[in-house]
């Protein structure tokens, strides 16, 4: 039987994509191992930031120095956009570059929250970003096929859905009749066995009054999004060719903080964009004191070829990239802990995930509104859902005791 080992970079669309091609490669006999002498290696790469594409690359000649014997099998984003430098890399037997949307998957490899892609491609076009170019037009599938997809992943005991996808709100634009996002949520809370729905990722734009009204009256969509601001500089946002102002990103989150009081909010800075000034920068520190988020992911900027970004004057040193980057996420933190401070001795659900790395008497797992949370461990409560109080804040965590007899 041939073995094979997978690599994944990137995002959640990434993740799934993945888990496609493995089913795949399984269905055709192949076995799936864990060590580092497989007879295939399938990387699936990222391009987002010239970091990705550095570690894509560092995990290819890896795979190719601990076993120059093994297949190595590269797709994804840095195939699809600059396959002719990974052509160049001696060692590498495939190059597979093309874009496809998979046939759907029916689990997904040790993760007890399945991601499940309804969406790929953008025409957003932000001047920074290179994703548009590789991930082509937005393109959504039919709601049957997700609601099909769907009923596999909770017949295998997934309690919590992701919905995920490259441009997520634009899910139902290009089918016939158009849906939305709202719709397809709807059809798939009717499932029985599926206790959550989570969106993965969305633009402010695209989270609808009817979004929000589901989002306060569900049982079963999460109180949580996230939703990147990159900037809170209208003039920078205006660089970037992001679709909305400050003031109209704080409005929305002033009304989701007013109809959906306990949900969650987390985003994405990008800091050092050209022509970024310390006054243009003291205004996304303002905007991230505003809304308090639980997580901020903080992304230096990089230059990517083929953006209109790539021309633009005004490039920011990478000393000063580095220090913005330190103060955004030193004031991440405090927001984090001013956020969670608020459930202290609150009772809620967690869907437990895994023992603590590290830690053989300790789980965690996450509450619906995405606050992580660790447990003394007891045996056989993977993937269950169980009533816990929060007693204290630890390194970002919540510790919790069980309110339920187990």
């Amino acid at each position: 039987m041939k073995q094979i080992k997978f690599f994944t970079l990137g995002c959640k669309a990434n993740q799934y994509d993945t888990q496609s091609i493995r089913e795949r490669f399984l269905s055709k006999g192949f076995s799936e191992v864990s060590n580092i002498q497989p007879d295939y290696f399938l990387i699936n790469t990222c391009t987002v930031t010239s970091g990705a594409d550095q570690k894509s690359r560092s995990i290819i000649r890896k795979c190719i120095r601990v076993n120059p014997q093994a297949k190595i099998i590269v797709t994804g984003c840095l195939a699809e956009k600059d396959s002719k430098s990974l052509v160049d890399i001696q060692g590498i037997s495939l190059v597979i570059k093309k874009s496809f949307f998979p046939e759907g998957i029916s689990t997904f490899s040790q993760h007890t929250r399945a991601f499940l892609k309804i969406q790929d491609g953008c025409s957003n076009f932000c001047t920074y970003c290179k994703v548009a170019l590789v991930r082509g037009r937005e393109r959504s599938k039919s709601i049957s096929q997700v609601v099909s997809e769907a009923r596999k992943l909770v017949a295998c005991g997934y309690q919590e859905i992701v919905l995920t996808g490259i441009c997520l709100g634009a899910y139902g634009r290009d089918l016939s009749p158009q849906k939305n996002l709202v719709d397809v949520i709807k059809i798939l809370g009717k499932i029985d066995g599926l206790a959550r729905i989570r969106i993965s990722s969305i633009e402010a734009g695209d989270v609808s009054a009817g979004l929000i009204k589901h989002l306060a009256s569900s049982k079963k969509l999460c109180r949580h999004l996230h939703i990147s601001i990159q900037s809170g500089d209208d003039h920078i946002l205006k660089l970037m060719n992001r679709k909305y102002t400050r003031q109209k990103y704080l409005n929305l989150i002033a009304r989701l903080r007013r109809d959906i009081p306990q949900i969650s909010i987390t985003t994405d800075c990008l800091v050092g964009f050209p022509g970024e000034t310390e006054e243009n920068f003291k205004q996304t520190l303002e905007l991230l004191k505003k809304i308090q988020p639980l997580k901020v992911h903080i992304f230096p900027y990089s230059s990517r070829p083929g953006t209109k970004a790539a021309n633009f004057r005004g490039a920011v040193d990478s000393k000063t990239i580095r220090s913005r980057c330190a103060r955004v996420e030193k004031l991440s933190e405090s927001c984090r802990n001013n956020f969670m401070r608020k459930f202290i001795g609150k009772d809620v659900n967690v869907l437990i995930e895994n023992r603590v790395k590290g830690e053989s008497n300790a789980l965690e797992g996450v509450t619906d509104n995405y606050l992580p949370v660790r447990l003394p461990f007891k045996p056989g409560l993977r993937n269950k859902i169980v009533r816990v109080r929060l007693k204290r804040i630890a390194e970002g965590n919540f510790i919790a005791e069980f309110v339920d007899k187990l």
